[in-house]
Parts: structure tokens; sequence; C-alpha cells
């Protein structure tokens, strides 16, 4: 019976669990990028080495598709992250190592549960 239970609740909390900016992160991180229009809000806010904008989520998937495209990821790290004291938001950062440099990954999502989303994205040089 306790099985059962703990089966129960597991199934649970993995299906309300939200696709946030961690799995937008290890998509990038994994270069998995096919998926990341399910991650990201309809606008976003993208800033790439300080080139910041407010752009509709498939602009910002190619925009950053381009820029990680030239560069190939050889590690892959999140650093840290934070929640805010509602739990409405939440952010994550991670480190990119490439062939070309290393660079920081920002993302901040705003939502509750399967609703969600990252509606901000930095990505700078380190």
């Amino acid at each position: 019976m306790k099985t059962v239970l703990i089966s129960i609740f597991l199934l649970t909390a993995l299906s309300i669990s939200a696709q946030t900016e961690v799995d937008f992160l290890n998509s990038i991180g994994n270069g998995k990028m096919q998926n990341l229009e399910s991650f990201l809000s309809s606008q976003i806010n993208l800033s790439i080495n300080d080139k910041q904008e407010k752009v509709e989520r498939g602009i910002a998937i190619k925009k950053i598709k381009t820029f990680l495209k030239s560069k190939k990821i050889v590690k892959y790290k999140i650093l840290h992250n934070g929640n805010s004291a509602d739990n409405k938001s939440s952010y994550r950062v991670a480190r990119l190592k490439t062939r070309t440099g290393t660079y920081r990954i920002f993302a901040y999502s705003e939502g509750l549960g399967r609703k969600s989303k990252v509606v901000e994205v930095r990505i700078d040089a380190m």
C-alpha cells in the first residue's frame, strides 16, 4: 500500500511540475533547442551581449539559435537560482563554455505550475 501511495504522489508531483527556466536552460545546454518554444512566453525580454530588446517568442528563439549555432557547447552548468517569496517567479543562471568563449545565461520565469513561462533571457560573455 505504501508503494502505491508513493507512486501516486510522485506521479502527481511530476505531472504538475512546470516547464520553467530549468528546462529551458537544460535544452540549450544539452543542444536540444527544438523544443524551446514550449518554455517561453509569447513576448520575451531578450539581451544578447548587452543588446536588449523585447521580441516575440519566434524571433527570440531564432536569435538564440543563431547566436549559439556558431559556438560549439563544450560544457554546461547551472550556477545558482532563486525564487520570489510567493513562488510566482524564479530565475536560474547557467554557464556555457563553448569553443569560442564562456557565456553566462540568465533565465527568468513568471507564473505558477504549468503556466510558468520564461519571460526574460540574457546571454553575456563572462
